[in-house]
């Protein structure tokens, strides 16, 4: 569904005209979700990213370059949203292999599993949960979470391994 884009939509883009935001949103919205629910498998979490998605797209409309093409922007939008989702999921996966807890799970012990994890993230000192959560969440490397975190990377590397070995504590105890 690519549509000619003309300079003066752009700029009514740009500017945030409400009629021309809502027209883009009424051209795409159903493409996108589409895509979404087909990237990853439920309606509810599409439709949840879908949202964002636009969200995101409305924040960065005064940014839109003139010879933009908006079908493209949209999808790469929802595209990196869809990443960042399998990205949080995959903190869920990593911390409890980590642990040593390798096996075979039922959907039920998976849930369960996935809410320890929070529920131990949730103790976690801020500093700590912030460097794991950059580190695995957001995929940082550790003189990326220093730089975010204002630290050196001595201190960042520091901070992650109190933090790893902490976490593991506090899971140990919970599953107990």
């Amino acid at each position: 569904m690519l549509m000619e884009v003309n300079s003066e939509q752009i700029r009514l883009l740009r500017a945030r005209q409400e009629t021309e935001v809502q027209a883009l949103v009424e051209r795409h919205y159903s493409a996108i979700y589409r895509y979404l629910y087909r990237y990853v498998g439920s309606a509810d979490l599409a439709e949840e990213l879908c949202q964002e998605t636009f969200l995101k797209a409305y924040a960065a409309l005064p940014r839109l370059a003139d010879d933009s093409n908006l079908t493209a922007w949209l999808y790469k939008i929802a595209t990196n949203e869809a990443h960042q989702y399998h990205r949080r999921r995959r903190l869920l996966a990593w911390l409890p292999l980590q642990l040593g807890h390798i096996g075979d799970q039922g959907h039920e012990g998976r849930v369960v599993e996935h809410d320890a994890v929070h529920r131990v993230l949730a103790r976690l000192p801020e500093a700590y949960r912030s460097a794991l959560l950059l580190q695995i969440w957001a995929g940082l490397n550790c003189a990326e979470i220093a730089a975010v975190l204002g630290r050196s990377e001595p201190a960042t590397r520091t901070l992650l391994l109190r933090a790893r070995q902490r976490f593991r504590s506090l899971y140990e105890e919970a599953q107990s």
